[in-house]
């Protein structure tokens, strides 16, 4: 999957796990849910995981293609993902 910040036309290119996050990335579900997953599919060992997705988000939040909150957001209608 590719993604391209609308800011300032980064592009990223993700890997499977990348994509994971992005995907799970829904405005409701939290990190550690979304990495808990990650784990559980890729067999990949949880503090680390979650270091690594936490360092992901923040570089696509430094980049405006994505928000942390440490809450839901409030009206969090999915985006359409188009299949490129």
């Amino acid at each position: 999957m590719m993604i391209m910040s609308a800011v300032d036309s980064t592009f990223f290119t993700l890997n499977e796990t990348a994509t994971a996050i992005w995907l799970g990335a829904d405005g409701q579900t939290c990190l550690s849910e979304i990495v808990a997953r990650i784990c559980s599919e890729f067999e990949v060992v949880q503090h680390e995981a979650h270091s690594d997705a936490e360092q992901f988000v923040k570089e696509l939040a430094e980049h405006g293609v994505l928000r942390i909150s440490d809450r839901p957001i409030a009206d969090a209608s999915p985006l359409p993902v188009s299949a490129a």
